[in-house]
């Protein structure tokens, strides 16, 4: 292997690492044969990863067969299972691996941090947008077609047990039953259920919020009060935007008023007189904001029923969500990179945010 090869510069990195994480999980003692140490492991699966090789059958047949996935193992290949186990088990170790890779690459000078560029884009599930479902139809049918699918499963398992005990196998490299089948439908069911349920109280907790919120402004205005800030949509808009609209008659009906009283007294007011009622710009603003709030109830009384209800979860894939685009919606994912100014990769997050601000 050449001295600049890749392979060489990972396993080098990988020694400089804290590997302390991945070292809390590895067994020891007890019967069966010695574990693969977790630093070969890790460096093995970066040198993967790097390669674009994500398969764990893949990166043990490469094992056999590359020369360079020869030296990440050291020559003593570990099998799939075995890879994906460490992978599985060490998960949150590898989140903070990755801040240790950045530190390194600043302080070698590979990456310079003082520009960081986040973008976003979304992609498509493999989900469809009409399978989308929301509570009332969760609780006409989930409970039927979850008992459907459960009932298939069964057959399905006894037919693929009546096979096996006829001796009939493939190898090993298929999966059968509930996994490989429509059965899985039922667990789908279950997670979207629970991911509605999940979406319904965040919903109810924000409207609660909201309505707090609208009620405090509303009594702070009934009661001549200054409330700041644009009145926010609801129910309460419309009384408030009225109230709003009465004080500001109110005060400007007072300044007319000591002015008047002034002149009675026979005292000279200072200052320019007021300008008419119906000519104040705060009064014709707030006539404006009463009107606003008023067509906005009526198209609210008018709007139609929409097709989907605003919590809503997808049966084929239920953490997927709908994303906005510029050519539509979309049944997918928000998938961010925050990226350096040199173009090395700092971040990658894949979310259910529709918007990338949060």
């Amino acid at each position: 292997m050449p001295e600049d090869h890749l392979v060489w510069l990972v396993i080098e990195v990988v020694e400089t690492l804290d590997v302390s994480a991945f070292e809390a999980s590895r067994r020891r003692g007890g019967v069966g044969a010695a574990g693969y140490d977790p630093r070969m492991l890790l460096g093995l699966l970066v040198y993967a990863y790097c390669r674009g090789v994500r398969s764990s059958r893949q990166v043990e047949r490469l094992c056999h067969t590359d020369i360079a996935f020869k030296v990440a193992c050291a020559g003593d290949v570990p099998d799939h299972a075995t890879i994906a186990r460490f992978r599985a088990v060490s998960g949150e170790a590898f989140a903070g691996l990755f801040a240790q890779v950045l530190l390194i690459a600043a302080r070698a000078g590979l990456a310079r941090f003082g520009t960081i560029a986040i973008d976003g884009t979304k992609i498509p599930a493999n989900a469809s947008i009409d399978a989308n479902r929301g509570r009332d139809w969760f609780d006409q049918h989930a409970k039927e077609i979850a008992a459907d699918v459960v009932e298939e499963a069964q057959r399905v398992d006894a037919a693929e047990d009546a096979l096996a005990a006829r001796g009939a196998d493939d190898g090993g490299d298929r999966v059968h039953g509930a996994l490989a089948g429509r059965s899985a439908r039922a667990e789908r069911i279950r997670r979207a259920a629970a991911e509605l349920a999940q979406q319904q109280r965040r919903l109810d907790t924000d409207r609660e919020a909201r309505q707090t919120g609208a009620q405090a402004r509303l009594q702070a205005s009934q009661a001549g009060l200054p409330v700041r800030g644009r009145i926010p949509d609801g129910p309460l808009r419309l009384a408030e935007a009225r109230a709003h609209l009465e004080r500001e008659l109110r005060d400007h009906q007072a300044k007319l008023d000591r002015r008047a009283a002034l002149i009675a007294a026979g005292k000279k007011p200072m200052g320019a007189p007021p300008v008419p009622t119906e000519e104040h710009s705060r009064i014709i603003r707030a006539r404006r904001v009463v009107a606003a709030a008023e067509a906005a109830a009526a198209r609210d009384e008018q709007a139609p029923t929409r097709g989907l209800p605003k919590a809503v979860a997808n049966t084929t894939d239920p953490e997927s969500r709908v994303m906005p685009t510029r050519r539509g919606f979309v049944q997918g994912y928000n998938a961010q990179v925050a990226v350096t100014g040199d173009h090395v990769i700092a971040a990658v997050d894949v979310n259910q945010q529709p918007n990338d601000m949060p």
